[in-house]
């Protein structure tokens, strides 16, 4: 089949990743600028009499519902925080503290929801210099928990942008419910995600997930620790051909430079909103480590026999250049490649969650995923 033939979805798929009524719809937006109409409204009639203290009450509370409808007006463009669960999970990540994680996962303790997986928040230990232990967050889909199942699953790796958390794919990104719509209508077979944390510290440090001169090694832990914590601790197929990295913005060019810099470790890659070459000062700065962490240097030194398949996903707002120059590279160098623009997105994790299904869906074909 060719690279760029359609990619077929569930139609079910857009009303299973929307937001809720609160965060995910213009509802609470409008009504915050109504009722903040309303205050000044009456703020202006009081104003007339001797209620100047209620004036001032009410001009208070009409800016503050007007600062609150910006906010949320703001996060509904974006689409970072689409619902309450994923608000939830944005919290936590902030103020979770890092701790051991056993050596297996355990079963859920009741029945689930044959149509749900499970999430995890854990701890992925690090070898990696400059590199601390550090949360990720982990998907299981729903066929894992069966009573006596031993099968292994492949896992995609699901890298953040910068600023980001481990958090993002799980609540902008919605990766789980997305997951769980193609699994459910047979689009994609059942798969494990892990979105580990790739700060190298508490702070979202908007660094990209490279190895960076004299900084923190974020490729290695990345294809080192976080796999091996993967193969060892998850039910998972370790081996190249079951691993899939994805990553949007930043996480994209870290996917790429990874992925493709070791296909002994990750089958094939999923850039979306990708570019060209790094902007982290110290690599940038260093000409080795820029030449190391951009895509297209990472082909030329391949083996040229080694084949990736890879799926380039744009945004229709960005200019589609660095995609169309990657994918010729990619192309020249024999890699199963499709680049597919999303006319109507912007960088956003709206566009993020958007996207994500076809470029899993694809990959899953390309890699032959089947259903264990």
């Amino acid at each position: 089949m060719s690279p760029d033939a359609p990619i077929d979805l569930p139609t079910t798929l857009p009303g299973r990743v929307e937001g809720d009524l609160l965060l995910g719809s213009p509802v609470p937006v409008v009504l915050a600028l109504g009722v903040a109409v309303v205050l000044l409204v009456h703020a202006r009639r009081a104003h007339r009499g001797p209620t100047r203290r209620r004036t001032a009450a009410a001009v208070g509370g009409a800016s503050a519902l007007v600062a609150l409808a910006a906010v949320l007006g703001v996060n509904l463009w974006v689409g970072y925080l689409p619902s309450v669960q994923t608000a939830a999970r944005w919290v936590q990540t902030r103020t979770w503290t890092p701790h051991a994680t056993s050596p297996e996962v355990p079963a859920p303790p009741h029945a689930r929801d044959p149509r749900h997986g499970r999430v995890l928040h854990v701890t992925v230990p690090s070898t990696s210099p400059g590199v601390p232990d550090s949360p990720a967050w982990v998907y299981l889909p729903p066929q894992y928990d069966r009573p006596g199942s031993t099968a292994r699953f492949p896992v995609v790796y699901a890298l953040h942008g910068a600023p980001g958390t481990a958090a993002d794919w799980f609540a902008g990104g919605r990766a789980d419910a997305t997951v769980d719509e193609l699994v459910a209508t047979g689009h994609l077979p059942p798969v494990v995600v892990v979105a580990p944390d790739l700060n190298a510290g508490a702070a979202p440090a908007g660094t990209e997930p490279l190895d960076v001169p004299g900084g923190p090694q974020l490729g290695t832990y990345l294809r080192t620790d976080v796999v091996a914590w993967a193969d060892r601790t998850l039910r998972t197929r370790d081996e190249p051909a079951g691993r899939l990295v994805v990553g949007m913005s930043a996480g994209s060019l870290g996917a790429l430079v990874t992925g493709l810099g070791h296909p002994d470790v990750f089958g094939g890659v999923v850039a979306l909103m990708p570019y060209a070459a790094p902007d982290t000062p110290a690599v940038v700065a260093d000409p080795q480590a820029a030449e190391r962490s951009t895509p297209t240097s990472v082909l030329r030194r391949r083996d040229p026999a080694t084949v990736q398949p890879v799926f380039l996903g744009v945004p229709g707002a960005e200019s589609p250049a660095a995609g169309q120059a990657l994918a010729r590279a990619l192309r020249d160098a024999h890699q199963p490649t499709t680049l597919r623009v999303y006319p109507g997105l912007g960088h956003t994790w709206v566009g993020a969650r958007t996207m994500l299904p076809y470029g899993l869906v694809w990959c899953a074909g390309q890699l032959g995923w089947v259903a264990p």
